[in-house]
């Protein structure tokens, strides 16, 4: 029985192929479409280069040849000499052929709806807002959590189902933020409820193990049905009460303080938006703020500046996370006196407050040493050399990613982002892998004996 050729191309893996990816992940993500800042980030190259990756051959074709031998679709040949020509990476194509046949392994959490985002916290934000003294009500009190005006809301939670995208990616973050929060409190608490009581599934713990953020909170309905009523209420009030917490202290305390860092009342703020200030800020009036509301300006010495190496990311992971296009990353620090955007601020200034959330964004990698042992306890016959090729490199390259003293090399981040993942979740990601590095050997005309041997991509 023949494979599918959208999840088993015969072909090795080329740029044509990440539109089919864009397709599929599109069905599974939700929110909208898959932006080539999301592609960037899987493929992990620069934003800049993406277009160019989508015209590439296979590296198999590539790999030796300059730019300047081959002209290209437009006729034009270009002008760097020594300058190899683009070509899809065994890591990459590895990848690519992964995620279609599992997108459910995409490191990019699943996304969800304005509106979903609004009809899971408004019970939340109106005990807080009251609290608060905060006069804001339904959904008019809902763009300013995020950074925008309140007269957004009403774009931001219309019928069209397009909100969060004419709100902007940075405010998409927000809301993933504060959706992946509400997960974590989530799964804390249905995990204590199921030790708890003997109604509970059996599978339950390892559906927890393998959903995260909108992922589980979209089946909260049904991962909850064995509740009792009485039960049930009591787990609810657990959950609004600790995230209650969190959204009040941590998120509502760091707007707060963005309020203050732009002049203006923090309940005002939070209550009608009115977030914009363009004023530029000197030295002088910058040293009369403190450390917790100091305004985030474009300039070199920002936390918007630091922030891709204050986190060890790569400069595609940095811009995905804040949600910025290359375009707005170099205006902002075309401006240094001046603040960024609130919602990149805002962002910013939580997860220089609370590092360890990045995870919410970006998982971070498995150690090789420590996907190396996995791996031999499945298989033991799996050789310490042959384990950078399983991620797309050579043989030669085992040895400094199985290193517990060196970072995960550049070329395994992503994969091993989904090793740790799926991992996690009790899903066979050896096999997975194995799989599809053993699926691209062939279609690049390799035998995979000779590839297992001595771990060559390229002929």
């Amino acid at each position: 029985m023949s494979k599918n050729e959208l999840t088993h191309p015969s072909e090795p893996i080329s740029g044509r192929t990440l539109m089919n990816l864009k397709a599929v992940l599109e069905s599974y993500l939700g929110g909208g479409e898959v932006k080539d800042l999301d592609l960037a980030l899987l493929m992990n190259v620069p934003l800049n280069r993406l277009s160019q990756l989508k015209r590439a051959k296979s590296s198999v074709f590539t790999v030796g040849r300059s730019i300047n031998l081959e002209a290209e679709p437009d006729g034009e040949v270009e002008k760097e000499d020594d300058t190899e020509l683009p070509g899809i990476r065994p890591s990459q194509a590895i990848l690519v052929r992964l995620l279609l046949k599992s997108p459910h392994l995409v490191p990019i959490p699943l996304r969800p709806s304005s509106n979903e985002v609004f009809e899971l916290l408004q019970p939340v934000i109106a005990s807080v807002h009251g609290r608060l003294g905060v006069k804001a009500t339904g959904k008019s009190s809902f763009a300013p959590l995020f950074g925008r005006s309140y007269i957004s809301s009403y774009k931001m939670l219309g019928e069209d189902g397009a909100g969060v995208q004419n709100a902007g990616l940075p405010v998409a973050r927000l809301q993933l933020l504060v959706v992946g929060k509400y997960a974590q409190v989530f799964r804390k608490w249905l995990g204590v409820y199921a030790a708890r009581e003997q109604s509970a599934p059996e599978e339950l713990p390892r559906t927890l193990a393998q959903k995260s953020g909108w992922g589980l909170l979209r089946e909260q309905d049904s991962l909850t049905d064995w509740m009792g009523d009485e039960v049930y209420t009591d787990f609810q009030t657990q959950i609004s009460r600790e995230f209650g917490e969190w959204f009040e202290e941590h998120y509502l305390g760091v707007l707060r303080d963005e309020a203050r860092s732009r002049d203006l009342d923090p309940l005002e703020a939070i209550a009608r938006g009115k977030w914009t200030k363009n004023d530029e800020v000197s030295e002088e009036q910058l040293l009369k703020y403190n450390r917790f509301c100091r305004p985030i300006l474009g300039r070199s010495d920002s936390q918007f500046a630091l922030f891709r190496e204050s986190f060890g990311l790569t400069s595609a992971e940095a811009y995905w996370v804040l949600g910025l296009q290359v375009k707005a990353f170099y205006r902002f620090r075309q401006r240094p006196n001046r603040r960024v955007d609130a919602p990149t601020a805002v962002l910013l200034r939580y997860l220089f407050r609370y590092p360890e959330d990045i995870s919410l964004f970006m998982p971070e990698p498995l150690p090789g040493h420590e996907i190396f042992e996995a791996v031999s306890r499945e298989d033991p016959d799996f050789k310490l050399s042959q384990l950078a090729p399983l991620f797309g490199a050579s043989r030669v390259m085992s040895y400094e990613f199985a290193n517990s003293d060196t970072d995960c090399p550049f070329f395994a981040r992503r994969l091993a982002m989904i090793f740790r993942s799926a991992s996690a979740g009790g899903l066979p990601i050896f096999k997975l892998l194995k799989d599809s590095v053993e699926e691209e050997v062939v279609a690049r005309g390799l035998s995979l004996e000779q590839f297992w041997r001595d771990g060559r991509w390229h002929k």
